[in-house]
C-alpha cells in the first residue's frame, strides 16, 4: 500500500505541475536540457514504467473492490467474510480418478516424478487448489458484474521506438513498408526460434519487410560474443546472412567447428577471427549493446516492429498480427496450413 500511495502522489504532483510542454530538466555550462532531448531515447523505458504502475493500480483496485463486496455479501447472509469464502472454495464436485488420469495423460511428467501413489496424490493437490482457486474467482468476478463495477484508467499506449540501425546488416528492400529490429545473440536458442519466427514472416511477406539484426548478448555469452564477432566480418566481406543463418543453426553449441563452418558459408577462413582485430570488433558488439539500451530492450530475444516492441519469446500469432496490422491487414487472413 506504501508503494501505491507513493504512486498516487506521484500522479497528483504531476497533474497539479504548472503545464509545460518541453521543460528544461538539467543544465549543462547553463545551456538548458530539455525533457524532449531524452525523453524519446528514453521512451519504450518510461512506458515499462508507466505499465506497472498502471498494472499495480489495477491490482490494488481489484483487492479493495472484492475486500468491499465479500464484506457486503457475508453480512448480507450474517457470517464472516472468510466463512463465506471458505463455502464458495468448497461448493463443488470432488476431484475424481477420472480427473487424475486426464490430467497425467496431458502432464506425462507428473506421472514419472516417483511413485505412482505419490504423484496421484501431489496431482489430486493440484486440482483441489485450482478448483478452489477457479470457484473463489468465479464468485468474486459474479459479485463485480452485479454491482456494476467499472475499471476506468485507460491502459498506457507502447510508444513507437526510433532506433537508429543503419549500420546494421539488413535484408529486404530499403522501401520496404515494414522494418523488423531483431535484437538478438547467435549463443542463444531463445533468439533463433526468435529468428526462425522471423524467417517465416520474411517469406510469407516477400519484398514488403526488412529485417536488420543488432547484437544484444546476456552476461558471460563467449559463444555469443565470438559469434557476433564473426557475424561483423562476414558483414563486411557482404555474406552476413550466410553466416547468420549458420550460425543461427548452431545456437547453443557454437563450439570452434560450428564457427568454422559458418565463417566457411560466408567465404571467410576457418581462422579469420584469429587473423583480425579484436578490438575493433568488440567496439562494434559494444556499439550494438549501447543501441539495444537506447532502445529500451532488457533482454534478447527482442523485436521491434516499425518500432513497436514485441518479445522474441511470444508466438509466432502475434509476430504476423503486428506485422499485418503495420501492413493496414488488421484483419489477419488465417495462417497458411503447413
Amino acid at each position: 500500500m506504501r508503494r501505491l500511495a507513493l504512486v498516487l502522489l506521484a500522479a497528483v504532483a504531476c497533474r497539479d505541475a504548472a503545464p509545460d510542454a518541453d521543460p528544461v530538466i538539467a543544465r549543462l555550462g547553463g545551456e538548458p536540457i530539455r525533457r524532449s532531448e531524452v525523453s524519446a531515447p528514453a521512451a519504450f523505458r518510461l512506458h515499462l514504467h508507466e505499465a506497472q504502475s498502471y498494472a499495480l493500480l489495477e491490482e490494488e483496485t481489484e483487492r479493495l473492490v472484492d475486500e468491499r463486496l465479500l464484506a457486503d455479501a457475508a453480512r448480507g447472509e450474517g457470517i464472516a467474510p472468510e466463512t463465506l469464502l471458505a463455502r464458495v472454495e468448497a461448493n463443488g464436485p470432488a476431484v475424481t480418478e477420472v480427473d487424475i488420469d486426464r490430467y497425467l495423460a496431458a502432464h506425462p511428467g507428473r506421472a514419472a516424478a516417483g511413485p505412482a501413489d505419490a504423484a496421484r496424490a501431489r496431482v489430486r493437490q493440484h486440482l483441489e487448489a485450482r478448483n478452489r482457486a477457479q470457484r473463489r474467482l468465479h464468485f468474486l468476478a459474479g459479485l463485480r458484474e452485479r454491482r456494476g463495477f467499472e475499471w476506468l484508467l485507460v491502459q498506457p499506449a507502447a510508444p513507437r521506438v526510433e532506433i537508429d540501425a543503419a549500420a546494421a546488416p539488413a535484408r529486404g528492400p530499403a522501401d520496404a513498408p515494414v522494418t523488423i529490429v531483431h535484437l538478438a545473440s547467435f549463443g542463444s536458442a531463445d533468439s533463433a526460434r526468435s529468428a526462425a519466427k522471423l524467417a517465416r514472416v520474411f517469406g510469407e511477406h516477400p519484398g514488403r519487410v526488412r529485417w536488420l539484426h543488432v547484437n544484444l548478448l546476456r552476461e558471460h555469452d563467449e559463444g555469443g560474443l565470438r559469434a557476433a564477432r564473426l557475424g561483423f566480418l562476414a558483414q563486411d566481406a557482404g555474406r552476413f546472412w550466410e553466416a547468420h543463418d549458420a550460425l543461427f543453426e548452431k545456437a547453443g553449441q557454437l563450439d570452434p567447428e560450428a564457427l568454422a563452418a559458418a565463417a566457411s558459408k560466408a567465404g571467410l577462413a576457418a581462422d579469420a577471427l584469429e587473423r583480425t582485430d579484436e578490438g575493433a570488433l568488440l567496439r562494434r558488439v559494444e556499439a550494438d549493446a549501447a543501441l539495444a539500451r537506447r532502445s529500451g530492450a532488457l533482454r534478447e530475444p527482442t523485436l521491434f516492429v516499425n518500432g513497436r516492441y514485441l518479445s522474441g519469446l511470444g508466438p509466432y500469432a502475434a509476430l504476423r498480427q503486428l506485422v499485418r496490422e503495420e501492413l493496414g491487414e488488421a484483419a489477419a487472413a488465417p495462417l497458411p496450413r503447413r
